[in-house]
């Protein structure tokens, strides 16, 4: 949540011509209702089945893409051995202090930061990112910048 995903594929894919794609807006498009709907409505449980079914639909219908999952994706199922065998996975991994200062006034649009509040939110993202840091390790890169040069990462990629 907030390491600039969806701006880094946008990024990504305007410099390597290749379609990309935001797992969460396509869900959202599928459904018709928002992620934080989805998951008030479904609960987190059957969110990550949707979720499992729209991954596999949009990788099969597209040879080569650039994809932005949400962060919990990789985290479900075998989610993260698919998306390891279909592709490079990278791991956005700025600072807290900036995932902090970048989450502060999105509580309401983020479903898992709906109940947090402020003063705790440094806090909530440290668990998070211990109970997903197994999984995200595993990751090919890990991208530690809390901007990133798009330009430098599709280099890496091409000669990686």
């Amino acid at each position: 949540m907030g390491s600039g995903k969806t701006w880094l594929g946008k990024q990504l894919g305007g410099l390597s011509d290749l379609p990309f794609i935001d797992l969460d807006a396509y869900i959202e498009k599928q459904e018709g209702l928002t992620i934080p709907a989805l998951f008030k409505q479904l609960g987190q449980a059957q969110f990550r089945v949707i979720e499992k079914k729209y991954l596999h639909e949009v990788i099969a219908d597209h040879s080569k893409l650039i994809l932005s999952c949400g962060g919990g994706t990789p985290c479900f199922f075998d989610n993260l051995d698919f998306l390891k065998k279909m592709g490079t996975v990278l791991w956005l991994d700025p600072p807290i202090s900036v995932l902090v200062d970048r989450l502060q006034n999105e509580r309401d649009s983020r479903p898992l930061l709906n109940e947090i509040q402020p003063d705790q939110l440094a806090d909530y993202i440290r668990l998070k990112l211990a109970d997903r840091s197994f999984f995200y390790s595993q990751a090919h890169y890990r991208i530690q910048e809390s901007c990133p040069d798009p330009a430098a990462i599709v280099k890496m990629l091409q000669h990686g």
